[in-house]
């Protein structure tokens, strides 16, 4: 990967139907203003593997939004955001029937530090939802099991496929620093 900042990224072009033009995404660049720090592809990693929430958007049966907190990582490899749910929750209908949605990510310690995201939701699937979930609840709670699971709860894996990516990144210093009562 290289150490190309973006301060927006758009992915246009992406082609469902053919396998080779999805491996080579378009990408433009737009320029930063000053005081803010551009945010790369690396950085939007290091803002999944760290213990920030993310808010997913999915549309409700009515078309109005709904949005939830959830836990979260990326398949890097794949390019994908997962996202552990159980069967039957609103999230899961809301995606089953409209696979459209949008995921807002803001480091916990640095507000200024944020990705959206607009993608759709390429699978959802139970294969290792468990053994998913035991990894998020180590990387969010600090322990390797998650306690409040339903037994009559089937976990699943929401996978998304982003398609339009927007970061930005601003040290919280430079507020104060341009304060001017």
């Amino acid at each position: 990967m290289s150490k190309d900042h973006f301060f927006s990224v758009d992915i246009i072009d992406v082609n469902n139907d053919d396998d080779d033009n999805n491996n080579n995404i378009e990408v433009q660049e737009k320029k930063a203003e000053f005081g803010v720090t551009l945010i790369s592809k690396e950085d939007i990693s290091k803002l999944f593997s760290g213990r920030n929430l993310v808010f997913i958007a999915t549309l409700s049966k009515d078309n109005s939004p709904h949005v939830t907190p959830v836990w979260a990582d990326m398949d890097e490899k794949e390019e994908l955001v997962l996202i552990n749910s159980f069967e039957g929750s609103a999230k899961v209908r809301n995606v089953r029937r409209d696979p459209r949605v949008a995921l807002s990510i803001v480091e916990t310690h640095n507000t200024y530090k944020m990705v959206s995201m607009k993608g759709k939701v390429v699978d959802i699937t139970m294969n290792d939802a468990d053994n998913h979930l035991h990894k998020l609840a180590k990387k969010y709670l600090g322990i390797g099991k998650y306690y409040y699971r339903k037994p009559s709860q089937k976990r699943v894996i929401i996978k998304v496929k982003p398609e339009k990516i927007m970061g930005i990144s601003i040290h919280p210093a430079f507020y104060f620093l341009a304060y001017s009562p």
